[in-house]
């Protein structure tokens, strides 16, 4: 019952946060292989474009342009939060600095850690404790899409994530996987991506 009350109680800030104003090109969906990364419901709003979860940004009306520049961290809503719980989000771009040659795989992008589940059931903006300030997808030029995915855990009673003297020095070289395994977070309860690449293109 209180799952019921919550879920209508938030109806109307999801409804504010969906209705976007439609954009004249449209967001591809992610498919194949990478499709896969894509579980469990996780919903990534920007506010010039709306939901990219699983979807292309495609290089029109200055979507990738305002993804890099302008636009602050998105809002994350997850239908399936538990209201008590604390989660933590974690944001990484696999493909740095291009897929073909991702030398300083996983970029870290953003981790925030003591999410509460109501906001991630209200579709507000994420409070937590950060771990690593948001800093915006920032493909290079020439580089193609690169992913940016992002993994939700629940955060477990006790557990005060926190990063290593050498990881909080520099954001390549990330490893997501040992990150969660030191902080006892397992493993994410939804995870999905969006794909980016820089809208100005030189001539080699």
């Amino acid at each position: 019952m209180w799952r019921a009350r919550l879920l209508h109680l938030c109806h109307f800030s999801l409804v504010g946060l969906f209705s976007i104003i439609q954009a004249t090109c449209d967001l591809d969906p992610i498919t194949g292989d990478d499709a896969e990364f894509c579980r469990g419901g996780l919903h990534v709003v920007y506010p010039g474009i709306g939901d990219v979860s699983c979807k292309h940004i495609p290089l029109c009306q200055n979507f990738t342009h305002d993804l890099i520049n302008v636009w602050g961290p998105p809002v994350v809503t997850f239908p399936n939060a538990q209201e008590d719980k604390d989660y933590v989000l974690m944001m990484v771009d696999p493909d740095a600095p291009s897929r073909q040659n991702p030398i300083r795989r996983s970029w870290r992008h953003w981790i925030l850690a003591y999410i509460k589940g109501h906001d991630l059931l209200c579709g507000k903006s994420l409070k937590g404790r950060i771990i690593t300030e948001y800093n915006g997808p920032s493909p290079p030029v020439n580089t193609g899409y690169h992913r940016y995915e992002i993994s939700l855990y629940l955060q477990p009673p006790g557990s005060s994530p926190s990063l290593l003297s050498s990881e909080s020095e520099f954001r390549g070289n990330f490893d997501p996987d040992a990150f969660a395994l030191r902080n006892n977070l397992g493993k994410p309860v939804a995870t999905t991506e969006f794909k980016a690449k820089n809208p100005i293109q030189k001539s080699l």
